[in-house]
């Protein structure tokens, strides 16, 4: 291998203040803020004391495949146990749960997660799709899909109109006058719309 050649394939340090994550993400920091970018594009930005912010923008890389688990612990200087623990806060209480100081969570916040659950219940009863209840309660809609499966929600069969099945023998035709048209029908779809015969 020539000279030239080895030049060639040498890689450059990435410059201070960047993490490389892998060959999609990387985090960069300059005086207290962090910007997160995959492919080159921000896809987080927050001051570094905001452990909220940081612990979602983990999330969305681990959530939408841009890292796993590992990468993202070593990259931000945590546990994978860590991430797994965020992840499972963020399914029960939202936004709201990330960030929030180490122990045991309260009564009250116990609380909120039991009437989340009512609430995801609720709508999906009414007739809401996993992607608008989670937009309108601020969740990931993969989060939302995972509690209806944890709570033992199925989806409700749906209703048969009570229209006659098909049998071996089908109704005479009935002719029905209206105005300057006669129709036939026989049970089924209007077949045959014509101009009444001139007697």
């Amino acid at each position: 291998m020539s000279p030239e050649q080895q030049v060639l394939l040498e890689f450059c340090a990435p410059p201070a203040g960047v993490i490389v994550v892998n060959d999609r993400v990387c985090i960069r920091t300059e005086g207290g803020r962090r910007v997160v970018l995959v492919h080159g594009v921000i896809v987080a930005h927050y001051d570094i004391n905001d452990r909220a912010a940081e612990e979602y923008a983990m999330l969305t890389l681990y959530g939408s495949g841009y890292a796993d688990q590992n990468e993202i612990a070593r990259a931000f200087v945590c546990s994978t146990r860590s991430i797994r623990r965020y992840e499972q806060r963020f399914e029960a209480r939202g936004l709201p749960a990330l960030g929030r100081t180490p122990g045991r969570p309260s009564e009250i916040a116990a609380k909120k997660t039991d009437g989340r659950d009512r609430t995801i219940l609720r709508m999906k009863e009414r007739g809401f799709s996993n992607r608008g209840i989670a937009q309108r309660l601020g969740l990931v809609e993969n989060s939302v899909r995972k509690r209806l499966r944890r709570l033992g929600w199925k989806p409700q069969p749906e209703a048969c109109l009570p229209f006659p099945g098909k049998t071996d023998d089908a109704a005479p035709p009935v002719t029905v006058a209206l105005s300057d048209e006669v129709v036939e029908s026989s049970g089924t779809p209007c077949r045959n719309l014509r101009k009444r015969s001139s007697a």
